[in-house]
């Protein structure tokens, strides 16, 4: 079993790997832009590495260019991969209270699984996400309240759900050092 570990990257990687995305796909930057929602002038910039994007305008550019988050940050996952706590992939969106753990290699896989945690305080996902497939998520620790579709519902530790992803989705932190484990398939981060 490999004993890889990946560290961070920077934005400038991140940006590299985007950019490598998007013209292995012959789109040009306004074709993107456009489908995402966002001006060719930023676009630019992330893939340059001269701003650091949201978590949602990331998630809108690999949605629109069919690639997971965490492809941004992993390595060729063509064999079991063993990923140790503490040398997991993080996304830290800057000011948020959340953070993304990848739990599983993330690449060429039908499923994902992420460890999310949130804080009471700023611990939001600011905009509902949807995606295609399916996802199911555990309270691990603490409480967070939980929107899909039209239904909110305040989940405990212990507690699952599980739901289809079209439907949008968001979490909140409802005490400190909230963790859910959330399994996805197919990968949306």
């Amino acid at each position: 079993m490999s004993n890889e570990t990946a560290e961070p990257l920077d934005v400038v990687e991140i940006g590299r790997r985007l950019r490598e995305a998007r013209a292995s796909r012959n789109l040009s930057l306004d074709v993107v832009s456009a489908e995402c929602g966002i001006s060719p002038s930023l676009l630019s910039q992330v893939e340059r590495g001269k701003v650091t994007p949201s978590l949602a305008t990331l998630h809108s550019i690999t949605q629109v260019l069919n690639i997971a988050m965490f492809d941004l940050f992993g390595s060729p996952a063509d064999r079991p991969a063993l990923i140790r706590e503490g040398a997991r992939n993080v996304i830290r969106p800057p000011d948020s209270g959340v953070s993304y753990e990848l739990l599983s290699s993330g690449r060429l896989r039908n499923l994902q699984m992420i460890e999310m945690h949130l804080s009471a305080e700023s611990g939001s996902f600011n905009h509902a996400l949807s995606h295609a497939g399916e996802e199911c998520l555990v309270v691990k620790q603490g409480a967070a309240r939980i929107k899909v579709g039209s239904e909110e519902m305040t989940l405990r530790a212990g507690d699952s759900l599980s739901y289809v992803a079209r439907l949008p989705h968001k979490f909140e932190g409802l005490e400190d050092d909230t963790v859910l484990i959330i399994s996805m398939t197919p990968p949306a981060f």
